[in-house]
């Protein structure tokens, strides 16, 4: 089964993807928490968020909390994937090596944890996702370039042609859309909006391409309460889960 959660935030929300967290969520669908295999984090994954050496099994960290916050993943009983946030440090992102994995590829962290592309197509135990991405940061104008603030965080013009294309010849049905922030649509389903992001403007271009059962987004740090799950096809999540 496959657990989704919004975003983690480096070692700040890291207690989405505990196992307290996730027994709690499968308790409440009526889940095995054993079945768990595979866990999505919607975007600001955070890790690594400051530089370190990367080889071919991924990162290496040196501050002491990303040594922590690494090893504690690697203990976790299931894969981790996550999608590209605008809180991400993409100067490193950009080093990650790539294995193939899902029908596509990936940018491997370590053994059981992965970077999902912006754009892509994959195939997770049996659904067909579309995976998007990034953000426009609101608060850029406090944070340092390469530091704390990366530009890369909204999609460019080859990535946004690439997804396009993609759809066009591959198929534009998928089971979900997995994304960072989501479309004006999705956004205003919890009371927000007149979005002045690219990444939203393309999220609602791609939404007219497309069918889908229902698209998963983080960024917003709000929560669509499990009874509202039937009735919308966007779900944006943070501290909660959903299972599939």
């Amino acid at each position: 089964m496959i657990y989704i959660t919004g975003d983690t935030h480096n070692t700040i929300d890291m207690s989405n993807v505990s196992g307290k967290r996730i027994k709690f969520c499968c308790k409440k669908m009526q889940a095995d928490y054993k079945a768990i295999s595979t866990v999505i984090i919607l975007g600001d994954f955070g890790l690594p968020w400051y530089n370190c050496p990367i080889d071919e099994n991924g990162i290496h960290p040196t501050a002491p909390t990303e040594k922590y916050l690494l090893k504690w993943f690697k203990n976790k009983p299931f894969t981790i994937f996550a999608v590209m946030g605008n809180h991400d440090n993409y100067d490193m992102i950009e080093k990650l090596p790539e294995v193939e994995m899902l029908g596509n590829k990936v940018l491997k962290v370590c053994d059981n944890v992965f970077y999902l592309k912006r754009g892509e197509v994959y195939q997770i135990e049996g659904k067909r996702f579309l995976i998007l991405g990034g953000a426009m940061s609101d608060d850029k104008a406090y944070r340092i370039p390469h530091v704390s603030w990366w530009k890369q965080e909204e999609m460019n013009k080859t990535e946004k042609n690439r997804c396009i294309e993609k759809i066009k010849q591959d198929g534009s049905s998928f089971d979900y859309v997995l994304s960072h922030t989501g479309t004006t649509k999705g956004i205003a389903s919890f009371g927000t909006s007149e979005i002045n992001d690219s990444t939203v403007t393309f999220n609602n271009n791609i939404e007219s391409m497309i069918s889908y059962k229902k698209w998963f987004f983080g960024h917003w740090h709000t929560d669509w309460e499990f009874d509202n799950y039937e009735n919308s096809k966007f779900i944006p999540l943070y501290h909660a889960g959903i299972i599939l």
